[in-house]
């Protein structure tokens, strides 16, 4: 099915000016159009939700088109009264465009959680209420096992939960545990497809091609700064290898409410000037980290779905040292790819930095294996090509 894109313009939901969006347009070949809704938050907010929609939407272009209706908490929103509000609005907003346009699909980004997911998952009963005949996708991007367990241990939640997933027409995951988890739940099996994140290769291929070679003792941890996220074990962990290993850096890449606690514990391991907090980072910066780094790590605890540093890493070269969670465990292999680490605390990781960094030519095996890994599965023109082909295919299913 070949098809052409084309960008227009969405009504901003909080200050009513109009701003760029992509839309799905079928050639004038075709007798059937497709048309896709994504509803995501703001485009400006930051986070690998929006990454991921900017890098399929501009991967799609010249093939497929996606109208983005943006919903989610506002700048300067307060208060239970002001969210209630908005909710209200967005919903009137969402019903509104699907009296207007009609959709072949509508796809939904949700975090499997309490706080989340009723909100969301009323755009999909408001999508078949208003447009019977179009097509609910829901991809989720984070997962919470405990709201996934409370909704099992809860009878009306449950219910309401599996009536939801009825309504649905096809689930993407970013892992196979996941999938099972859903299947155990009740959710059919048959509507649930397992994908993946993507890295920008076009945007990275440069980059490597300036900086062709390694800083072989330069560590990378690059991520949110959250307490479950592992930045502190990873100052830990530097503390205890470093002087063993007098020439290795440590760059923390990310911003975060853990910040000061992770700036105090850098000054306590006397290490301040070995670690470089460089803030958040995003495009050429981001990539040149990468690209210069030689191991990547994310000791995280936190519920991931899948973190798209970590492709990124392996895109680049980087030898991968992180934990088995999420869809972590569908893209790192143990010992091929790096280290999934049985604990997430600061011995377990020095303990795999000093294995990378006493064999250098095993690190560099590990990351040549992650870049060929890394460009044949996750380079966004292959991922985009997954997700179009999703569009089409569940576009093109009987309706139940």
């Amino acid at each position: 099915m070949s098809q052409n894109f084309s960008t227009h313009d969405v009504l901003a939901p909080s200050t009513g000016s109009r701003r760029p969006t992509v839309a799905l347009s079928a050639s004038p070949a075709q007798t059937a159009r497709l048309r896709a809704l994504v509803i995501a938050h703001d485009a400006r907010a930051k986070g690998g939700v929006n990454n991921f929609l900017r890098i399929m939407r501009r991967k799609m272009r010249s093939r497929v088109d996606v109208s983005r209706f943006a919903n989610g908490r506002r700048h300067l929103e307060q208060g239970k009264v002001a969210t209630v509000k908005r909710l209200a609005y967005d919903y009137l907003r969402f019903a509104a465009l699907l009296t207007r346009r009609r959709f072949d699909v509508v796809h939904l980004n949700p975090t499997l959680d309490l706080s989340s997911l009723p909100r969301e998952m009323a755009f999909a009963w408001l999508a078949k209420l208003v447009q019977p005949k179009a097509k609910v996708l829901l991809f989720y991007r984070g997962w919470d096992w405990t709201a996934l367990e409370a909704i099992r241990a809860s009878g009306w939640k449950r219910m309401m939960f599996l009536a939801t997933h009825r309504r649905v027409d096809r689930v993407l995951l970013l892992s196979s545990i996941f999938k099972d988890a859903l299947v155990a739940q009740g959710v059919h099996g048959r509507k649930i497809h397992v994908v993946s994140t993507m890295f920008e290769g076009d945007k990275l291929r440069p980059v490597l091609e300036r900086v062709p070679t390694k800083e072989p003792q330069m560590l990378v941890f690059m991520s949110r700064f959250l307490p479950a996220k592992g930045g502190a074990a990873t100052i830990e962990a530097f503390g205890e290898i470093a002087a063993e290993f007098p020439g290795a850096r440590l760059i923390m890449a990310g911003d975060g409410p853990d910040m000061p606690r992770l700036r105090a514990l850098a000054h306590d391991v006397g290490l301040e000037d070995r670690i470089d907090f460089v803030g958040y980072v995003g495009g050429e910066t981001k990539m040149e980290l990468l690209a210069r780094a030689r191991l990547f790590i994310l000791p995280t605890a936190h519920p991931e779905g899948m973190p798209n540093a970590v492709l990124e890493a392996m895109a680049a070269g980087d030898v991968i040292i992180t934990t088995p969670i999420g869809g972590i465990t569908d893209v790192v292999e143990n010992g091929a790819n790096g280290s999934l680490l049985r604990s997430p605390d600061a011995k377990s990781v020095a303990a795999e930095i000093r294995r990378y960094l006493e064999d250098p030519e095993l690190a560099a095996a590990i990351g040549a294996r992650n870049s060929e890994k890394a460009w044949r599965l996750w380079e966004s023109g292959v991922v985009a090509e997954r997700i179009r082909q999703h569009y089409i295919d569940v576009a093109l299913e009987p309706s139940a």
